[in-house]
């Protein structure tokens, strides 16, 4: 029987041992900048992106296309299993449906209703089961039952990236900048909650600790600590919140949405959140 293989995108956060180890897949996203584009995972795409966006210039990501999901699909050997962001943050899931449909091939596709370092963890639940042997069937049924578990809370330093983006208003994203707030939110079953609004580093990480603990940190199967261009208040963070399994820093093509400074930890909860 052939080796379930999984596939997945540069969003998803996940260290280079734990790509390496378990064979996983990544296809990139593509950062849109003024003086050419650059794909997650190269060297230099985090400093690019973020120094471009320090001055002001116009930066953008694409999603892998069908195209693009359909040459990884063609280019794994044994069975593959897609797993992709959530369908209402992103278009991955429908462009790798789409590939699916037109593969040579059975193609599993499967929407971890998450994104980010929780979207990665779902990604890891689902890489076990296929390295201990798993079917097709039983690593779509592990990634599942992980993207009802997954949790991810954080917290942005700034809301002018997300202004450009138009899902929040000018005058709120100026008053929060007055304000120095440093809003902590929520990610869980493809839904954003906001939790709370500190006006300080130290407040926000506070924040986090506490929403995490309070929601099954301390229980988890698996955790990570993550961050875009912040390593510092990573490990502020993971000070406050004990081990994690790892900690990584966001992809570029995440980091562009949020900007740098952002921090937040992820875990799967030994059970789904009631």
């Amino acid at each position: 029987m052939p080796p379930t293989r999984l596939i997945t995108d540069s969003s998803a956060c996940l260290p280079a041992e734990a790509l390496d180890r378990y064979s996983i897949r990544v296809v990139p996203i593509i950062n849109h900048l003024p003086d050419g584009d650059l794909r997650d995972g190269m060297q230099e795409a985090a400093d690019v992106v973020y120094a471009a966006q320090s001055k002001g210039q116009p930066v953008k990501s694409s999603a892998p296309s069908p195209v693009e999901y359909l040459a990884a699909v063609e280019e794994t050997e044994g069975d593959p299993v897609v797993i992709t962001p959530a369908i209402e943050f992103t278009a991955m899931y429908r462009n790798a449906v789409v590939a699916a449909e037109i593969a040579g091939r059975p193609v599993a596709v499967v929407d971890s209703r998450t994104a980010a370092a929780a979207h990665g963890l779902v990604v890891l639940a689902a890489a076990e089961v296929a390295a201990s042997g798993g079917t097709p069937a039983e690593v779509v049924q592990a990634a599942e039952d992980a993207g009802r578990r997954a949790e991810l809370v954080a917290a942005l330093d700034r809301l002018d990236h997300l202004r450009a983006s138009g899902r929040v208003p000018w005058v709120a994203v100026e008053l929060a900048q007055q304000l120095g707030v440093r809003p902590v939110f929520r990610l869980h079953g493809g839904t954003v909650e906001r939790l709370g609004v500190p006006r300080s580093v130290g407040s926000a990480l506070r924040r986090i600790r506490r929403e995490a603990m309070g929601r099954g940190l301390e229980d988890s199967r698996k955790s990570a600590v993550f961050h875009a261009a912040s390593p510092q208040r990573a490990a502020e963070l993971q000070g406050l919140l004990g081990p994690t399994d790892f900690l990584t820093e966001f992809s570029p093509s995440m980091g562009l949405h949020t900007g740098a400074g952002v921090v937040g930890v992820a875990w799967l909860r030994s059970a789904p959140a009631t």
